[in-house]
């Protein structure tokens, strides 16, 4: 008895309703899923410490006039600052707003991998409800991530359809929120376009038609960021060598920093399975061999006679991987396409009508690679709390008082506070950098100007403990500006600096 129907079969009205009633599903647990995570992605640190808070700092620099690849670095397209001065401008620039963006659009993601799971039957739906923790990330760092996230993912399930001249709209549209695996994809369908065209001797005037829609959407994008941010700083963004000269300039790479995640260094055996067994990279691991093995056999059956799924697989395949050796970053970084890979899964687990023993055992080590993720949930809940000292925000005690220990230091004075996030937004009497994201060779010469003239003007510097090739504290380009401070107080989390007196 198969679980899976034919894939030339018409779904009846009933095989409609079930598919309506597993999106449903998928979406309510979502939701579930979103709100019992939320004191790890409603928190304190995301917005004073770390990434998220960037978007928000962002916005309100566009509001002041600053542009982005002109006044300060930026790695991405513009197409997600303009989609969040929108939403911002409606919902507010608070990190609630931020939030509620990430939850609609990791729901837009999980629209997309339903589109490709809601004719492989039951066992393929159950793999996606077990692996959608790893697909779909409660809080990504920036607008960015989810959006491509969701274009790509959309676009794979148009191409497993043959839908490829909306599939390559969508790639399109993907060029203008992140100038990195867009070009990939496009690329691989247009040639997919082009081999189909000899093959069939078709003429190239249907080659034109089918890019009219792609050619359309680009000059759309193009169009509307042009006359928001201007021409240059959008043919600016759609080149990544601002985030490439970051990257070469921190040491990452699959095999430079990012190798923590897929090969961490441990002592002993146990703790190695311990560590694949229980966090999200065992089942990476498993998936990207996986995923290997169908892309190999996709391209293989390429040479005959191959069908809309096949050629999806083999062009998934290459997307995964030229994303290892070529975009992968820090550890985090395999968050960036995890829902790529799991769309990529998805789809080869039905196209190849893989053994149901497979499925399963997939099934159990997508659970299994939660369980790191349950107990930091677990422990959230548990000892983090909310108050308006840490601006409403979940936060660990120890973090919360450090940071307003930092404060009282500075007294009645402005704080500089050299570090991303937006802390200027939630506490008053704050001043931040004149900056996208703090990172080695990413920001421009205008940029690393203003924030020296920021720093003479400082009388209290507050900064976040990191290593000193991330904290820009320590760069070159502040060792004149640094010499006239002195550290008054350090703690785990920050560092407290003082002007020296004349």
């Amino acid at each position: 008895m198969t679980y899976q129907p034919s894939p030339n079969a018409q779904p009846t009205e009933a095989a409609v309703s079930k598919q309506r009633c597993f999106l449903a599903a998928l979406l309510s647990l979502h939701a579930v899923t979103f709100l019992a995570q939320l004191p790890t992605i409603y928190e304190f640190a995301n917005f004073v410490f770390f990434d998220p808070g960037v978007t928000l700092r962002t916005d309100k620099l566009i509001e002041q006039g600053f542009i982005p690849t002109v006044d300060f670095g930026y790695p991405y397209s513009l197409l997600p600052l303009m989609l969040g001065r929108m939403f911002f401008a409606l919902a507010g620039r608070t990190p609630a707003a931020y939030i509620l963006f990430m939850f609609l659009a990791e729901a837009a993601i999980l629209f997309g991998l339903w589109r490709l799971a809601k004719q492989s039957g039951w066992l393929i739906a159950a793999f996606l409800v077990a692996a959608m923790p790893h697909a779909i990330i409660p809080v990504y760092v920036h607008l960015t991530h989810p959006l491509e996230a969701a274009l790509i993912v959309h676009t794979i399930a148009d191409l497993a359809v043959g839908r490829r001249a909306r599939a390559l709209a969508l790639a399109t549209v993907c060029l203008f929120v992140k100038p990195s695996m867009a070009y990939v994809l496009g690329f691989l369908i247009i040639v997919l376009a082009v081999v189909q065209l000899i093959r069939q001797r078709e003429s190239w005037k249907s080659f034109l038609l089918f890019l009219r829609p792609a050619i359309i959407s680009g000059i759309s994008c193009l169009t509307i960021s042009s006359a928001y941010f201007g021409v240059k700083p959008t043919i600016s963004a759609l080149i990544p060598i601002n985030g490439a000269q970051s990257y070469k300039a921190l040491g990452f790479g699959f095999f430079g920093n990012g190798k923590t995640f897929w090969l961490p260094k441990l002592g002993n055996a146990a703790q190695f399975a311990k560590y694949y067994a229980t966090t999200p990279a065992g089942f990476w691991i498993v998936c990207t061999l996986l995923l290997a093995t169908f892309g190999i056999i996709a391209l293989l059956k390429l040479l005959n006679n191959p069908t809309d799924k096949h050629e999806t697989v083999a062009i998934v395949a290459i997307c995964h991987f030229v994303f290892l050796f070529t975009f992968f970053g820090w550890p985090g970084s395999w968050t960036y396409y995890s829902s790529l890979l799991v769309a990529g899964v998805t789809l080869g687990l039905a196209a190849f009508r893989v053994r149901p023993m497979l499925v399963a055992a997939m099934i159990v080590i997508a659970l299994a690679g939660n369980i790191e993720r349950y107990q930091i949930t677990v422990n959230a809940w548990k000892w983090m709390q909310r108050s308006p000292e840490s601006a409403g925000l979940w936060a660990f005690p120890d973090q919360c008082d450090e940071w307003n220990h930092a404060r009282k230091l500075a007294g009645e004075r402005r704080i500089f506070y050299f570090n991303n996030g937006c802390a200027e937004l939630l506490y008053p009497n704050i001043d931040s950098p004149v900056s996208f994201f703090l990172s080695p060779d990413q920001q421009s010469p205008l940029e690393y100007e203003r924030i020296r003239q920021q720093l003479n003007q400082a009388s209290v510097v507050i900064t976040f403990n990191q290593s000193p090739v991330l904290d820009p504290w320590n760069w070159p380009e502040f060792a004149a500006q640094r010499e006239k401070f002195a550290e008054i107080w350090r703690g785990v989390y920050l560092t407290v600096h003082e002007r020296k007196r004349q």
